[in-house]
């Protein structure tokens, strides 16, 4: 009796271990994984120039660190969030690149900080660090200058101590982009309902 129900807590523990895994690596395998990234930043194109959506998502810790708050929604012509969706970002022209949308909504990234507005600076301390992983690829945050996202990106800014699995587990809570939101648009959606006061001029991004 004793042999097996020792055979079965390791049957069960085999196979909780075995649904453990295939979920971190879900989404390495459901999204197109970044080729090596070239070491050139892109120019950004004129507006108009390139059409994608990628889901973002920014995390200090446990916590999402949101970007909700009207101030952040169509900052720019190029880039933008938009319907106070604060996770969906907009990309209107080529060459764009994350740290470059993150310049439109005031917030600053380099390779040992991210220092967003109202919210805080976070810095590489030795124990919490900033991390990247684009569609369940860790990407390092210095290639990210030089990366041009693309349609259908899932990327995960990560400040915080996880590595490997655990960095994975938090990949997996980048939101899914809304079909109707990929869905070829006859007009572009930022020439309704802009403030112009918000908007940033293109030198002010490159």
């Amino acid at each position: 009796m004793f042999q097996n129900d020792t055979r079965k807590i390791y049957i069960v523990s085999g196979l909780i271990a075995l649904v453990l895994a295939s979920s971190a690596l879900v989404y390495k395998f459901a999204f197109a994984v970044p080729n090596a990234v070239a070491h050139t930043i892109p120019t950004v194109g004129k507006v108009g120039s390139a059409h994608a959506h990628a889901s973002l998502l920014v995390m200090n810790k446990d916590k999402v660190v949101s970007f909700c708050d009207p101030q952040f929604m169509l900052r720019s012509q190029y880039v933008h969030f938009e319907n106070n969706n604060c996770t969906v970002v907009h990309r209107h022209a080529s060459g764009v690149t994350i740290p470059t949308f993150f310049k439109t909504l005031g917030v600053e990234l380099s390779s040992m900080c991210l220092s967003i507005p109202n919210d805080g600076k976070y810095c590489d301390n030795g124990k919490d660090h900033l991390s990247a992983m684009i569609n369940g690829s860790v990407v390092a945050i210095s290639d990210l200058p030089y990366y041009e996202f693309k349609n259908n990106d899932h990327i995960l800014i990560n400040y915080g101590p996880e590595v490997g699995t655990m960095l994975k587990f938090k990949f997996n809570q980048v939101p899914p982009i809304p079909m109707d939101v990929n869905e070829p648009l006859a007009t572009d959606a930022f020439g309704n309902a802009v403030n112009t006061a918000n908007i940033v001029p293109l030198e002010n991004i490159k």
